[in-house]
């Protein structure tokens, strides 16, 4: 279950990104974990002991992490989902990395991502 402030956060920048013209139409938004590397998860340790070190101890220093400190240190991804009921080309989705302005969304790398899962011959 997502914390409410995470979830927050999250429909802000989806309701920032379906402002843009993009040229696809955005599903959702949402921040995941990137914790596929014992680098990446000794990064966070290191950040939560520093936490701690400053007094911060709401779940053991990992609470107070900021989101643009977790996306700096690549802990976290942020991913744009793109409706699956349309269809969309790959030149769609770099046309659209184009035109992305992120200027009022946090710093960091976005990934596009569209899933189409109906059959070829489906209608």
């Amino acid at each position: 279950m997502k914390q409410k402030s995470v979830q927050k956060v999250e429909k802000k920048i989806k309701k920032q990104l379906k402002k843009q013209k993009l040229g696809l139409p955005i599903s959702s938004f949402s921040f995941l974990s990137n914790f596929s590397h014992d680098e990446k998860e000794k990064n966070l340790d290191t950040l939560s002991s520093d936490n701690l070190k400053e007094g911060k101890k709401d779940f053991a220093g990992y609470y107070q992490i900021s989101y643009q400190t977790l996306i700096d240190k690549e802990l976290i991804e942020m991913v744009i989902y793109i409706d699956e009921k349309v269809t969309v080309k790959s030149q769609d989705m770099k046309d659209a990395a184009k035109k992305l302005d992120a200027s009022d969304l946090p710093n960091g790398e976005y990934n596009f991502f569209y899933s189409n899962t109906k059959d070829e011959n489906q209608d």
